[in-house]
This record gives C-alpha cells, sequence and structure tokens, in this order.
C-alpha cells in the first residue's frame, strides 16, 4: 500500500501541479520522511541575466516543493491537509546557469499540527549544497478510523 501511495504522491506532484511541469520536476526518490528531486534547467530560470545565474525565487520554490513532497509522505490519510507556514532560506553559493538542480528533503519533526523539514539544494550531486532551507508546514489531520494509510 505504502509503494502505491507513494507512486500517487509522484503521479500528482509531477503531473497535475502546473508550476512542477513548468519547471519540469521528477521526484527521483520518495520514501516516509524523505523525498529526492531533480529540476532541470530552462533559460527562463535566470535571474541574474549579467553572470547567468538561477533565479533565487525559482530555487525557493524547489526547496518548498520539495520539502513539501517530505512532509506528504507523514500524512495518515488523503484527505489530510498541508500547507506551508514558514520558510527560511540561505543561498550558499550562486546557482550557475546550464546545471540543473538537485534537492534533498528530510522531516526532523513530525507533530500533531507541524511537520518541520530540512532541504537542501545542489548541482553537483557530489558537492556542498548551494542553499539550505528549513520549512514549516502546518497539518489538519482528519480523523479516519483506517488504519494509517502508508503502514498498510
Amino acid at each position: 500500500m505504502q509503494d502505491h501511495f507513494f507512486e500517487l504522491i509522484k503521479n500528482a506532484i509531477e503531473n497535475y501541479m502546473p508550476a512542477n511541469k513548468i519547471f519540469g520536476l521528477k521526484i527521483m526518490e520518495i520514501k516516509p520522511g524523505f523525498t529526492y528531486i531533480h529540476v532541470p534547467f530552462k533559460e527562463y530560470f535566470v535571474g541574474d541575466f549579467l553572470q547567468k545565474r538561477w533565479h533565487g525565487g525559482i530555487l525557493a520554490s524547489i526547496a518548498d516543493t520539495t520539502g513539501g513532497v517530505a512532509g506528504v509522505t507523514c500524512l495518515q490519510s488523503p484527505k489530510d491537509k498541508l500547507n506551508t507556514i514558514d520558510m527560511r532560506i540561505d543561498y550558499l553559493h550562486a546557482a550557475i546557469a546550464h546545471e540543473d538542480i538537485y534537492a534533498k528533503a528530510k522531516v526532523i519533526k513530525n507533530g500533531k499540527t507541524i511537520i518541520k523539514v530540512d532541504i537542501q539544494l545542489f548541482q553537483d550531486q557530489n558537492s556542498e549544497p548551494i542553499a539550505v532551507a528549513r520549512c514549516v508546514y502546518s497539518v489538519l489531520r482528519t480523523k479516519n478510523e483506517e488504519k494509517n494509510i502508508i503502514d498498510n
């Protein structure tokens, strides 16, 4: 059941969210409390046209989406709701144009009403992160008499 649930999440995130379709976002790995995402470079992601760097807002959107996907893996029912309530991002290095972005997110707190997630963005999978973020999501958990959907 868990694999089926994660495939549904992957399909919804990649194919039914217009911004993610524009990004070309692909979920490379998804498991409880973790996700790994790839976003290919596109020319219209450039924010600094003189130095040819990714736009910081695009990077923040990728971080928020990656964190949100990790958070969704902690939900207990398809009717549960997850919303971003806070986000902090530190840009450590410029994101160079013509290089893809990879993002990894790990849930650090799965509480009754909030989920906290740490996210790292990379351009080379073996390098230091170009940015780190922490996102906090509010969770509205529905009362569900069925077992946790990812435990079935």
